[in-house]
C-alpha cells in the first residue's frame, strides 16, 4: 500500500511539475492550449475563412439564427467567448477577428480605413453566406458594422452596440478625449507598461486571465506597436466617412444600445444621444463597468441581449 501511495504521489508531483514547466517555459504553447480549451468549453470551434485579403479567423458554435460578434480596435474574437457561452444554446454564434487584427495577418495600411473595414466585413458575411443576422459590435467594430448596415441593411436582422461605439460625439468629454487633447493615446500599446495601463483604461475590473494568455496577447500587441500607431491615425484621422450619429437615423432595423458608466473611452452622455437618433432603439445603461461590458458584466449583458433578441423578428421588425 505504501508503495502504491508513493507511486501515486510521484505521479501527482510529476503532473504538477509538467504543468509548471509548460506554464513557465513554454508560455505560448500553454496560452494556445488554454484558449482552445476555453473556446471548446463555450461550445465554440476555431475556424478560418480564405479570402482575397488572407485567412480570416473566427469562432463558431450553436444552432439557430445567426449572431455575429464584432470586436473593436486592437481587440480580438476571444473577448466575446464569455458572452457567447450564454448564447450558443439558442443561436448560431460567430465571433470573428476583424481582418488585420487578432490572429489574422497584418494588412496594408489602406485596409484599415473604416470604409475598407466595412467592405472586408461584408466580404466575411458573403464568404460564409450570412444573411438576416443579428450583429453585436463594440467600439470601432460597431462603426464598421454601422457602415455595413447602411449599405446592406438586408443582411441585418438587428444591430446591438455592446459598449459605446466609435463615431458618436458625446456632450461631455470623456477621459480619453481629455488625454487625446494632451497628445496622449491611452489605447495605443507600444510597451508592456502601455498594455497594463491600457487595460486599466478599458475596464474598472478587468477579468482574470491566466498569465500565459495575458503575456501572449501582450507580446503580440507590442510587436505590432508601430503598425498600431499607424492604424490609430488611419481610423481616427484619415477615414472619410459619416459618423455613426449621422447614419443612425437611416437605420431601420431594431437596435440595442448597451453603454457603461464609467466608460472612460466614450462618456456615457453619448448614450441618450445615440438612442434618440436611432429609429427603433432600446437603451440599457449599466453601472460599474467600462468600455468592454461583455467582459466586465457578462451576465447582465447576456440577459439584456437575449431579452432584446426575443423582441426582434427575423427581419428586424418589432413583434
Amino acid at each position: 500500500m505504501k508503495r502504491i501511495i508513493r507511486i501515486a504521489l510521484g505521479a501527482v508531483v510529476a503532473l504538477v511539475g509538467c504543468g509548471v514547466f509548460f506554464w513557465v517555459v513554454l508560455p505560448q504553447r500553454t496560452a494556445s492550449v488554454l484558449i482552445q480549451l476555453n473556446n471548446m468549453s463555450a461550445g465554440l470551434a476555431d475556424k478560418t475563412l480564405a479570402t482575397e485579403i488572407g485567412d480570416i479567423h473566427y469562432l463558431e458554435g450553436g444552432q439557430g439564427q445567426t449572431i455575429v460578434l464584432v470586436h473593436g480596435i486592437y481587440a480580438r474574437k476571444e473577448h466575446w467567448v464569455d458572452l457567447a457561452r450564454h448564447l450558443v444554446d439558442d443561436y448560431h454564434v460567430i465571433a470573428l477577428d476583424l481582418p488585420g487584427f487578432g490572429d489574422n495577418a497584418a494588412l496594408a495600411d489602406g485596409e484599415y480605413l473604416l470604409d475598407r473595414q466595412s467592405d472586408n466585413l461584408s466580404r466575411f458575411f458573403d464568404g460564409l453566406g450570412l444573411v438576416d443576422a443579428h450583429v453585436a459590435a463594440n467600439s470601432m467594430g460597431a462603426y464598421a458594422s454601422v457602415l455595413l448596415a447602411q449599405n446592406r441593411p438586408d443582411i441585418f436582422s438587428s444591430l446591438a452596440f455592446v459598449g459605446s461605439p466609435l463615431g458618436v460625439p458625446t456632450p461631455i468629454p470623456s477621459d480619453m478625449d481629455k488625454a487625446l487633447a494632451q497628445g496622449e493615446i491611452p489605447l495605443l500599446v507600444q510597451s508592456e507598461d502601455d498594455f497594463h495601463q491600457r487595460n486599466a483604461w478599458l475596464s474598472p475590473q478587468m477579468p482574470y486571465l491566466p498569465g500565459p494568455i495575458l503575456n501572449s496577447w501582450m507580446q503580440s500587441e507590442v510587436a505590432r506597436g508601430d503598425q498600431n500607431a499607424r492604424v490609430w491615425d488611419i481610423v481616427h484621422n484619415q477615414s472619410d466617412v459619416p459618423t455613426v450619429l449621422d447614419i443612425a437615423p437611416d437605420l431601420a432595423m431594431d437596435t440595442l444600445v448597451i453603454w457603461c458608466n464609467p466608460d472612460r473611452i466614450f462618456h456615457i452622455s453619448g448614450a441618450q444621444v445615440l438612442d434618440a437618433a436611432l429609429q427603433a432603439s432600446t437603451l440599457v445603461t449599466l453601472e460599474g463597468c467600462g468600455h468592454l461590458p461583455m467582459l466586465d458584466q457578462t451576465e447582465k449583458v447576456a440577459t439584456a441581449y437575449l431579452d432584446f433578441l426575443q423582441s426582434v423578428t427575423p427581419h428586424g421588425l418589432s413583434k
